[in-house]
């Protein structure tokens, strides 16, 4: 039985799709089992189980041999993930896939705290005993939603990145059907999988959101400074600034342009463009 901690979120819900449509038996461990099946269905098995709280773990783990490790970022990551080891090891789970970040930014001295501690868990689920596999899935097209307002509003893509500054952006989809593969084909077992899109410059992103909805969108550069102070009158917290700060800054230096072919070998398909994904998401950009 695999098991499915943070099935809800962007990629643990691809994550949940790809395993339903492989017919896989998995069980997805969630805070609100309620809310979970009203957002992946009512054929979703579900079981009460919060990271912040190892005796619910404990509990939910019965049965499961195989655990897919994902928790949405947080200053307390490091703390929640190392309770789900924790009981997987007490569970006697035998095989671990864990989500993690972009392959350049995985450092002990990454510029981003986030990226730091995907760093050391990585390296105490290396070092469990367990069987693993790593996922580390580049730029989501999805992160493109929080540029979605004011293109919507007013026409305009704000970005503190330079136009020609190149990324693999990955499909979500993309994500989930990977690491289905990995989660049933213990094979895969004892590497990282680098999962990227193809490569993209900013100029790409804008030229390919303008052919979606329609109208030509502007193209704004902002220095960080002004995109700091945007966030702040967005009231998000210093943690959340900090991070999405050193990721642009990995991301200008061409950090993220990296490109593998993992999607394929994973999936057996070419991995889905920006605009195949814009398709769906062209209404948040005013399409």
């Amino acid at each position: 039985m695999i098991g499915i901690l943070g099935g809800t979120g962007v990629t643990g819900s691809q994550v949940v799709a790809a395993l339903k449509a492989k017919g896989a038996d998995f069980t997805c461990i969630v805070r609100d089992p309620d809310a979970a099946k009203a957002k992946l269905g009512d054929d979703v098995n579900v079981v009460p189980g919060d990271l912040s709280d190892p005796a619910s773990l404990d509990s939910a783990m019965e049965g499961i041999d195989t655990l897919y490790l994902l928790c949405g970022h947080s200053p307390a990551l490091k703390e929640l993930e190392m309770n789900g080891l924790g009981a997987a090891k007490r569970a006697g789970v035998s095989y671990i896939v864990k989500s993690s970040g972009t392959e350049k930014g995985i450092a002990a001295d990454s510029p981003s705290a986030i990226m730091k501690t995907h760093y050391e868990v990585e390296n105490e689920v290396r070092g469990s005993g367990i069987k693993w596999a790593i996922s580390r899935p580049n730029f989501f097209m999805s992160t493109l939603m929080g540029m979605a307002e004011p293109i919507a509003m007013m026409g305009k893509l704000i970005t503190t990145l330079p136009p020609e500054t190149a990324i693999s952006m990955i499909h979500p989809a993309d994500i989930g059907e990977s690491v289905a593969e990995l989660l049933t084909n213990q094979d895969r077992a004892g590497q990282e999988y680098f999962l990227t899109g193809p490569v993209v410059t900013m100029g790409d992103v804008v030229k390919a959101i303008s052919e979606a909805v329609g109208k030509e969108i502007e193209y704004v550069q902002v220095p960080p400074e002004a995109a700091k102070k945007a966030m702040e009158e967005k009231a998000m917290p210093d943690w959340l600034m900090a991070h999405m700060g050193a990721m642009m800054g990995i991301a200008a230096r061409g950090d993220m342009a990296g490109e593998t072919n993992w999607v394929q070998q994973l999936t057996g398909h070419a991995p889905r463009t920006l605009p195949e994904w814009l398709g769906g998401a062209k209404a948040a950009f005013g399409g």
